[in-house]
């Protein structure tokens, strides 16, 4: 039953592993849907939110600092909903509901990230020398953030 947790961690980290890299092949079209929303410093932004999809996700996908990999990809999904797919501004109802479905993924895969928070990388993590560290950085399934 181990393997679930390292294929848990496969699945959710590749969308983020994935859309990182492509914030930057990408970075001309992602930089004009971010000014076109009003994102500050937009170029920046994408840069920035494309290097921590990538390392969150690589975090998590190896077990290595899961918990702030995690912790970093959560923030970035709940700033992108709140930033980004902002449905009530929106007056055509197919592309309203076309954002409320983006900004409803954002915050479950958001929830799931959380999970990771507090619970760790769990089994088959690259943890140095197989021991729990403390903090953000990694933990075994089931050990929680606090006791």
């Amino acid at each position: 039953m181990g393997v679930l947790v390292p294929l848990a961690r496969l699945l959710f980290s590749a969308i983020f592993i994935t859309s990182g890299l492509n914030h930057f092949i990408q970075l001309d079209a992602l930089t004009t849907v971010a000014q076109n929303a009003g994102v500050p410093e937009p170029r920046w932004a994408v840069l920035v939110s494309g290097a921590a999809l990538v390392l969150g996700g690589l975090s998590v996908l190896l077990g290595v600092l899961a918990r702030l990999g995690a912790a970093t990809i959560a923030i970035f999904l709940v700033t992108a909903a709140f930033m980004v797919h902002r449905f009530w501004l929106v007056a055509d109802p197919v592309q309203a509901q076309d954002q409320l479905i983006h900004f409803m993924k954002n915050l479950s895969m958001a929830g799931g990230a959380l999970f990771i928070v507090y619970f760790g990388s769990g089994p088959f993590s690259l943890r140095r020398g197989g021991r729990q560290e403390s903090g953000l950085g990694g933990g075994r399934l089931g050990s929680p953030l606090r006791h």
